[in-house]
């Protein structure tokens, strides 16, 4: 079964190249992932990021065992270390954007991963940055029910630039604070939607601050 669509997706290119495309993953698998996300009591928080809890493959044991102990968690893991996922990836940022990742890199020269992230509705977060230097693409996925969010919570994954413009060149990926960026997009977050770019020194991003008192629905991605 082909689990991702490439096909629904419309560009912004300035500040940089980003790609927002919808219903991503096969609607019965994501409806499995939906609804069988980790609890919070899992996750880890990262308050130097933001506001923010990470479940990641550092975490080992906690991680592996999620993973393995859901099939279809297990089937989407499986997925994203596949060399045709990457493949995937780089074919379709070769029709994309003509001058990336061109050339003779191949599947097998990169390594894919993925973490579960959730962000509190009471001041969830992501501060600004640019992502590690270690990484080459990224894509945010929504892992949400029907109905589970309503957009004018918020939430979304914006684009930003900092007020101060010898701070825009950031490969080593330092993060500031929101009050140093200036945001200037906000792609929605919707059910199965997806965020992807490559990273650069200028690809500046982030989550503003959630405030939905009295909520305990959690923005829930990976």
């Amino acid at each position: 079964m082909q689990i991702f669509n490439w096909h629904n997706v419309s560009v912004r290119h300035e500040p940089y190249t980003v790609f927002y495309i919808r219903n991503l993953v096969d609607q019965r698998l994501y409806n499995r992932l939906a609804d069988s996300f980790p609890l919070l009591s899992q996750f880890r928080h990262r308050e130097t990021l933001g506001n923010k809890y990470l479940l990641t493959e550092a975490e080992g044991e906690a991680y592996y065992d999620f993973v393995n102990g859901n099939p279809q968690w297990r089937e989407f893991y499986n997925e994203i270390k596949s060399a045709d996922f990457r493949e995937q990836v780089l074919l379709f940022l070769r029709s994309q954007m003509k001058d990336s990742l061109t050339g003779t890199l191949r599947a097998d020269d990169f390594v894919s991963r993925f973490e579960f992230s959730a962000l509190p509705t009471n001041g969830g977060s992501q501060r600004p940055h640019t992502d590690s230097p270690r990484k080459v693409v990224t894509l945010v996925l929504s892992v949400m029910k029907e109905g589970e969010w309503d957009p004018d919570w918020g939430g979304g994954t914006s684009i930003c630039t900092p007020r101060d413009e010898s701070l825009r060149s950031n490969y080593s990926n330092q993060y500031l604070d929101f009050a140093d960026v200036e945001v200037i997009d906000t792609f929605p977050f919707i059910p199965n939607g997806c965020v992807m770019f490559v990273k650069t020194a200028v690809s500046w991003h982030c989550v503003p601050p959630i405030s939905v008192p009295g909520n305990g629905v959690l923005r829930k991605t990976v």
